[in-house]
């Protein structure tokens, strides 16, 4: 499974029922997450793929693609690196 197919997966499972997650959804405006809900996604991918996350790093992220590229480029998650739990 890619990279992105697994964060949109975590983010459907935190996401209110009734909104549609793309990699283009706003997590704020459009999923309307608050500091618990990101929270509960940051602790879901750590879980996922074996990673401590500085909760930081997410306040630059917006859309789902850009916690994907965060995670390609910090973290080297993707690349086959870290295997899923």
């Amino acid at each position: 499974m890619k990279l992105e197919d697994k964060i949109l997966a975590l983010v459907r499972a935190h996401a209110p029922p009734a909104e549609t997650v793309t990699l283009a959804s706003d997590l704020r405006t459009e999923l309307r997450l608050d500091s618990f809900g990101t929270l509960m996604i940051i602790n879901a991918l750590e879980d996922e793929f074996g990673i401590a996350i500085d909760e930081a790093d997410f306040t630059r992220v917006r859309t789902v693609a850009d916690m994907a590229a965060l995670l390609e480029s910090k973290y080297h998650c993707g690349g086959g690196t870290h295997a899923a739990r």
